[in-house]
């Protein structure tokens, strides 16, 4: 059943995340300054509004990514914050994973541009 006590909850729940994701995390921190740096810069070439809603999802998924990393890190150095094999390839994978999210960002921010300048 609806409950706007949950709803409320499960806000302040998240609000702790991306506080958490902020402060504990440099990685975080890093994506969205460079996010924000290039949503100015489509401030600046103003793509088409689909093109710029594209990558704005694209910014979304990137964080997203970001906080599921921090997650599992979190997760990995409760259990252990010894060298383990496993443990090293969940970090890793996860690594991974914000990597993709980046590298595909970036190829859309530069065709963004290139159709600006041309």
């Amino acid at each position: 059943m609806f409950s706007p006590q949950r709803i409320l909850n499960a806000f302040g729940y998240s609000m702790k995340g991306y506080k958490s994701a902020w402060q504990t995390e440099a990685a975080f921190r890093d994506n969205v300054m460079m996010i924000a740096i290039a949503q100015l810069v489509c401030l600046l070439v103003q793509p088409n509004w689909q093109l710029w809603l594209f990558f704005g999802a694209c910014n979304a998924l990137l964080i997203m990514a970001e906080l599921l990393n921090t997650g599992l890190e979190y997760l990995a150095d409760h259990i252990s914050t010894e060298q383990h094999d496993l443990l090293g390839r969940a970090k890793d994978v996860g690594s991974a994973t914000v990597f993709t999210a980046l590298a595909f960002n970036g190829l859309v921010l530069l065709i963004i541009v290139w159709q600006a300048l041309t």
